[in-house]
């Protein structure tokens, strides 16, 4: 058995030989599967796309970021002109008309805080108001609040920042899960590329070889009928299958030139030069422990922080609807310095000390059961959400495990597929002999044809279905088993 595969690897290895000089010769470019994957991971459309989803990602999260730093804002009405008539309240208690022209400006600047931990809001501010009339004396006043604290805090409602601060981070680690895993179906997807243009490289390779000989062996068979060793079906026989190589080839030289047109299109090369591949020879030969495969599948598919942030999002969707129900009260209280002036220049003597503290209350009293309504509904869809994860839980952990075992398998299909295909050659070979010197008839040299083209491209069917099983499964796990080590990103380099 070994010695048999070591004949597949060296007929193996002596026809990438030719291809390399085949492709020097016709100025085309040495591809090898290593470089596909490397040039569709780095350069593809489909790679740039998943750049850009991930920075988006980024600066999603980084915006969610930022609104729990300090923010300072300045607030300024410039210029503000009124004029128009107001009812006023004179001495005898009787009210009249009367017009009023002003001219105001105000500036204010504050510095807020969130408290995620209580959904409040600490903030800080200075503000300066002037107003001047222009009507009667005309005057001019100022109202100056140099410093002012301030915290709003809701009492009793839904604190959308505790929430957030427990989903946003799971979503940009899931961003980062998803880019690698974006990677891993590139990959995958490159593969299958290239050994569509490999199967179209061998077919064209193995109908350019079939029309040749059956052009050499039709030639023959029509010396053996002139000659009348053989019938004239058996000749028309041989005619039909030149004729059939002849369009066989044509047809693979379309199909060739269509693959590699393909190839070329998800890798974004826009070159001239063909591509021409070298088929992998050098097979990894290891198993994939099932147990393995699913602790790292646990551990780094995304989704596995999916199925935790749709717990963390149904729990939340309660939560809301809950508050919703209940009664809201919202607590305001300022602490600070102030002072009216007539004008700018005492305006900061005797600051005068201004406290103001309010609480809020909303009450729904008949609502007709909406908000129970939404309470009841939200925790049907949370129990709905908890048995959907646990059976994509199940389904996801199938699927491991059947990959798995599917790949543990491909040791010994590659080997049958090399076997076959040493065998089917070398009886390919000896039967075209014994038809040349009239030992067997066309019939059993057709077969003898149709089993070595077919051994031929099952190998590289067993080859291409090796390498995406195994990428297949560095998807799921996002974890190397030839290196033994966790598929990781630069990903500040793809900020960059």
């Amino acid at each position: 058995m070994r010695f048999i595969q070591r004949i597949a690897i060296i007929i193996l290895i002596l026809f990438t030989a030719y291809l390399q000089g085949a492709a020097q010769e016709k100025n085309e470019r040495l591809v090898s599967l290593n470089e596909v994957i490397d040039m569709a991971v780095h350069n593809s459309p489909r790679a740039i796309m998943a750049r850009h989803t991930f920075r988006a990602s980024y600066w999603s999260f980084r915006s969610f970021k930022a609104n729990y730093l300090p923010s300072l804002t300045l607030n300024s009405t410039p210029f503000d002109m009124n004029r128009s008539y107001e009812s006023i309240t004179i001495d005898d208690g009787s009210d009249k008309f009367v017009e009023r022209r002003s001219m105001s400006n105000n500036g204010s600047l504050e510095i807020s805080q969130r408290i995620a931990p209580t959904g409040g809001n600490f903030y800080l501010s200075s503000s300066l108001e002037r107003v001047r009339l222009l009507t009667g004396n005309k005057s001019t006043t100022y109202l100056i609040a140099p410093i002012r604290i301030g915290y709003r805090q809701p009492l009793v409602t839904y604190n959308a920042y505790r929430w957030e601060r427990k989903i946003e981070p799971l979503k940009f680690k899931e961003a980062e899960r998803n880019y690698l895993l974006t990677l891993e179906d590139i990959s995958r997807m490159a593969i299958r590329y290239f050994f569509d243009l490999a199967l179209a490289q061998i077919n064209k390779e193995i109908s350019e070889t079939n029309f040749h000989n059956n052009d050499t062996l039709y030639k023959i068979a029509e010396g053996r009928y002139n000659m009348g060793t053989i019938a004239k079906d058996e000749l028309l026989q041989m005619e039909l299958s030149y004729l059939t190589s002849k369009k066989a080839f044509n047809e693979a030289d379309l199909n060739l030139r269509v693959a590699r047109f393909n190839l070329k299109s998800y890798l974004g090369l826009t070159d001239a030069n063909s591509l021409r591949l070298v088929i992998p020879s050098d097979i990894p030969k290891f198993k994939i422990d099932v147990d393995t495969a699913l602790h790292y599948a646990h551990k780094n598919h995304p989704k596995m922080l999916s199925f935790k942030r749709q717990r963390i999002e149904a729990n939340r969707d309660v939560a809301e609807a809950r508050a919703e129900n209940l009664f809201n009260a919202n607590l305001n209280a300022t602490l600070g310095l102030n002072k009216f002036s007539e004008g700018l220049d005492n305006a900061f003597n005797n600051l005068e000390n201004s406290q103001m503290v309010s609480v809020g209350v909303s009450i729904p009293i008949l609502d007709w059961g909406v908000g129970k309504g939404r309470y009841e509904m939200a925790k049907s869809q949370r129990e709905l959400s908890l048995v959907n994860i646990e059976q994509e839980q199940v389904d996801f952990d199938q699927e491991v495990f059947l990959e798995v075992t599917r790949f543990n398998m491909q040791d010994e299909q590659l080997l049958i597929a090399a076997k076959s295909d040493t065998i089917a050659q070398i009886r390919y070979n000896i039967t075209k002999q014994r038809f040349k010197v009239g030992k067997v008839s066309i019939l059993d040299l057709n077969v003898a044809l149709q089993e070595k083209d077919v051994s031929r491209r099952d190998y590289i069917a067993a080859l291409r279905d090796y390498w995406q099983n195994y990428y297949r499964i560095r998807g799921y796990t996002l974890y190397n088993f030839k290196r033994r080590n966790e598929i990781e990103a630069d990903f500040s380099s793809l900020i960059d």
